[in-house]
């Protein structure tokens, strides 16, 4: 048997853009998970964890969002493509095809980073049963901590913008928030966002909001003591947003799995301390269980 069996598969958006991902099933089960991916972050990087759920009875949909690797060519003209798209039409049309094709007993979602912001901006969100947030948090300066907070301010007002002047087209691409370029215009609403108090939360943004109170999952907020992107207060921040959910939240230390550094994107990256320390409590929430194995 190849490495990571999956079935390559497409469904389309209500607005019939064609998004690419992948399929690993799970035999005789009726749980399934969805990955919301992190910003400029291709499906594939998820394979590792999806393979982990899979063998562990959860089947897995890994997609691309519009503009995005495989899903980057589609019937919205790239410079149209927003970051509230993948949320509203591309998160969305992933609940729906699942639930459409396979109607699950458990829904799942898990967002990696951006992934776990715009959950809420899908209206079928409240299909959800469990809701894993991983790295992700709320991306307005002010949340975070210390002289951090300076220093990403710096970012959202001058170095993204003077960055921005050196690159021509409809992508932007930069290290910082992915290893892909991303549509140029979603970049652009993201740190619109950024340089708000409450982020996209706030009405001056004229985004449909109304699905996140509605969701009533169960919610693991998952943290890393060295991820730079989304320190725990910005956790926090994002996670009020889902009022309705019950909460928990983990924090992850790197030296108590005996590593020196996980990061923003380490976290998914496949090792035994990663598996034991990360994949197996997210695992356990979804099983409802305490087993810290």
């Amino acid at each position: 048997m190849p490495p990571y069996p999956h079935q390559k598969i497409s469904f389309n958006a209500s607005d019939g853009y064609q998004l690419q991902g992948a399929l690993y099933t799970a035999a005789d089960s009726k749980r399934f998970i969805i990955v919301g991916s992190a910003f400029g972050v291709p499906y594939q990087y998820y394979k590792h964890i999806a393979d982990f759920f899979r063998d562990n009875g959860i089947n897995v949909l890994l997609f691309d969002y519009r503009g995005i690797s495989h899903s980057k060519k589609g019937s919205m003209p790239t410079l149209e493509i927003l970051m509230q798209h993948w949320g509203q039409l591309d998160v969305e049309a992933a609940i729906v095809w699942v639930s459409n094709q396979f109607a699950p007993e458990k829904l799942y979602y898990l967002g990696h980073s951006a992934g776990g912001q715009i959950l809420g901006l899908a209206p079928s969100s409240p299909r959800v049963n469990k809701v894993i947030i991983a790295a992700s948090g709320i991306a307005s300066w002010r949340e975070w901590p210390g002289m951090q907070k300076l220093l990403l301010a710096a970012v959202w007002y001058l170095i993204f913008p003077v960055a921005k002047l050196f690159q021509s087209g409809d992508y932007f691409h930069s290290k910082f928030l992915g290893p892909i370029p991303v549509p140029k215009n979603a970049v652009n609403q993201w740190l619109s966002w950024a340089r708000s108090e409450e982020y996209l939360f706030t009405a001056k943004h004229q985004l449909d909001l109304s699905a996140y109170p509605k969701i009533q999952a169960e919610i693991l907020g998952l943290s890393i003591s060295d991820d730079w992107y989304a320190p725990y207060q910005a956790r926090d921040g994002l996670l009020k947003q889902y009022v309705a959910c019950d909460k928990q939240t983990r924090v992850i230390k790197p030296k108590d799995l005996g590593l020196k550094a996980i990061g923003h994107f380490g976290l998914f990256k496949k090792k035994q301390e990663i598996q034991d320390g990360i994949w197996q409590p997210m695992l356990n929430f979804l099983n409802g269980t305490n087993d810290e194995r």
